[in-house]
């Protein structure tokens, strides 16, 4: 702290306790990290203070297309919700999927796309206690798991890709993206998800590096898929 100031000029505010909408409480086995008070400011714009809440995000039936339904009535209150969701899930990875999902979505959405977000929102309220817990962890090592859909997008095909860094015990990094290129296979998807988190893994080692605080361990990455495993493993294959 003494040679930051040193160089920058800096005010101690004291404990961090409210930042850019998380709100930080801390206990003695760690911290935990909240978006409530901004996720009710989301229910409460899109009029659903007092909806009811469900107990999933997302419907299990099959994804809608681009063209499914008519389209919403009023659009920019789609997308302001959308992106309002997508800073939520900077403390809740178990709605990145479902918030990815709807923003594919807000170029052009439809009333079913509505239907989708709003079912979030459901969610929401019913789970905003829910937040990310942070805890000091005897392990250090860097662990990443990661899977992918394989065509799963019904207008274009192209897949979807999810994974998640742990750095010990804590989840630190998350993401939930369609990939870029449209592939013939679930190994290939796959291998691509594995690229992906390996990439991911590669910056969280060299920015613990820059912090001083070096990972000397190889990162383990967990996938479903065997012919990957198998892929990655073989070098001719690179």
């Amino acid at each position: 702290m003494a040679l930051l100031a040193s160089e920058f000029a800096m005010k101690d505010l004291g404990p961090l306790n409210y930042f850019l909408g998380i709100h930080v409480t801390r206990h003695k086995d760690g911290m935990f990290l909240s978006q409530r008070k901004y996720a009710e400011e989301i229910i409460d714009r899109a009029g659903m203070s007092s909806c009811k809440a469900t107990s999933t995000s997302v419907d299990t039936k099959p994804r809608v297309s681009s063209t499914s339904g008519a389209p919403y009535d009023d659009p920019t209150h789609h997308r302001s919700l959308a992106g309002a969701l997508q800073y939520l899930t900077f403390m809740r990875p178990d709605i990145s999927y479902a918030v990815q999902q709807v923003c594919l979505h807000m170029h052009a959405p439809r009333e079913v796309h509505m239907h989708a977000l709003k079912r979030i929102i459901r969610y929401i309220q019913g789970t905003l206690d829910y937040g990310l817990h942070l805890y000091p962890s005897s392990v250090n090592d860097l662990l990443s798991y990661t899977d992918a859909d394989w065509g799963g997008c019904p207008d274009t095909r192209r897949s979807t890709s999810g994974y998640c860094v742990f750095l010990g015990d804590n989840l630190i990094s998350w993401s939930s993206k369609c990939q870029p290129t449209l592939y013939r296979s679930s190994a290939e998807a796959e291998y691509r998800g594995v690229a992906i988190v390996v990439s991911e893994s590669c910056w969280i080692h060299n920015l613990l590096l820059e912090l001083h605080c070096p990972i000397h361990k190889a990162t383990m990455v967990y996938c479903d898929n065997v012919s990957t495993i198998y892929l990655s493993g073989n070098p001719v294959q690179h």
